[in-house]
């Protein structure tokens, strides 16, 4: 491989990675899930009123009505020991009106010499052997392209949107079917004025490490391996095609993402259950993503909450931040600890 191709495929498999984590991909579903989308004039929100005047269409800030965050923390308690730790619930990008976090979240994580995300990702940069490794499943090494794995309607459909947004070279028809669903998702979310790409896991972990609190993974790469193989090609095809329709309408597009920040900001976490995306798949479609999201998030819950149950056996009191999705719906790592006997809390004050 040339040295230009290594540095396209090192800063794919990051990419990829980091897209992968709990399913954390910034999924846009314009149906309306709950009456909170009817946002009114509460504590620490504006009306939408004067939100939608002077609206820049693709500028998420002209629909941010959640001025002042209150997101979702939850402390469980081990009512055996009594040992505790706290849980909070992260979206996968900031706003302008992101930080400061409110005073409950920061205290939470001062209590904590130890924070706990779902992966560190500079584990990966520094394993190249590991990286080659998750490169190899975002490639067909079968002599197949990704034109065997979609229709031709989606392959140049999705081939157009990118090479209009400067995203496509040859080198992408030899990525799979679900690193590609990657791709147009993320050329989707680039296009959304404002929204800042940082996590706020990767700006706790920066943190963590500055004042010498030990970092930990909740899950290992293998793990993140597995996840990469988890959609069909069926799935990934009807993903493809569906992000672009939904980007074609950029305003809706970004209102509509906009909207998912303003839940996780006013810490409704209900409402972004993962269950609630894609609706507009046809029923063929229903086992396909069942097995998606097993693989993808109900799995990784299911990990986590074991890790999170041997850590508070051991004593330990970390600071755990994963996406909040891990938190939605009835198979939420909050509702696996809570029916094995722990004090789960929700926490906002």
């Amino acid at each position: 491989m040339s040295k230009k191709g290594f540095f396209a495929a090192l800063t794919a498999v990051l990419f990829a990675f980091s897209a992968v984590s709990c399913d954390n991909e910034l999924h846009v579903d314009e149906r309306p899930r709950s009456s909170v989308q009817e946002t009114t004039a509460a504590e620490g929100e504006k009306g939408t009123q004067s939100a939608e005047t002077n609206t820049i269409a693709n500028d998420i800030n002209s629909y941010i009505t959640v001025k002042e965050s209150k997101p979702a923390l939850w402390k469980v308690t081990d009512t055996n020991t009594g040992t505790e730790l706290y849980m909070f619930g992260m979206v996968y990008f900031m706003t302008d009106y992101t930080l400061p976090l409110p005073d409950y979240v920061m205290d939470a994580y001062k209590k904590s010499n130890t924070i706990a995300v779902e992966y560190d990702i500079s584990n990966m940069a520094q394993d190249m052997e590991k990286m080659q490794e998750f490169y190899s499943h975002m490639v067909y090494t079968d002599g197949t392209t990704i034109t065997d794995h979609i229709s031709e309607e989606t392959y140049n459909k999705a081939k157009d949107y990118l090479s209009k947004n400067f995203f496509y070279n040859n080198m992408m028809d030899g990525y799979s079917a679900s690193f590609w669903a990657s791709q147009v998702n993320a050329v989707a979310v680039g296009n959304v004025k404002n929204i800042l790409m940082e996590t706020l896991d990767s700006r706790f972990v920066t943190m963590a490490k500055m004042e010498n609190k030990k970092v930990v993974s909740l899950a290992d790469a293998d793990s993140q391996l597995r996840a990469m193989d988890a959609g069909t090609d069926e799935l990934s095809d009807f993903m493809i095609s569906d992000t672009i329709r939904r980007a074609e309408d950029i305003g809706l597009f970004t209102k509509t993402l906009a909207e998912q920040y303003n839940q996780w900001a006013r810490g409704d976490v209900e409402p972004l259950a993962e269950e609630y995306y894609w609706l507009d798949r046809s029923s063929d479609l229903d086992d396909d993503y069942e097995a998606y999201l097993d693989a993808t998030l109900y799995q990784k819950n299911r990990d986590f909450s074991a890790r999170i149950k041997e850590m508070l056996a051991n004593g330990e009191s970390p600071f755990v931040i994963v996406n909040v999705t891990c938190f939605s719906g009835d198979k939420g790592i909050d509702d696996m600890l809570a029916a094995e006997g722990y004090k789960v809390e929700r926490v906002d004050k």
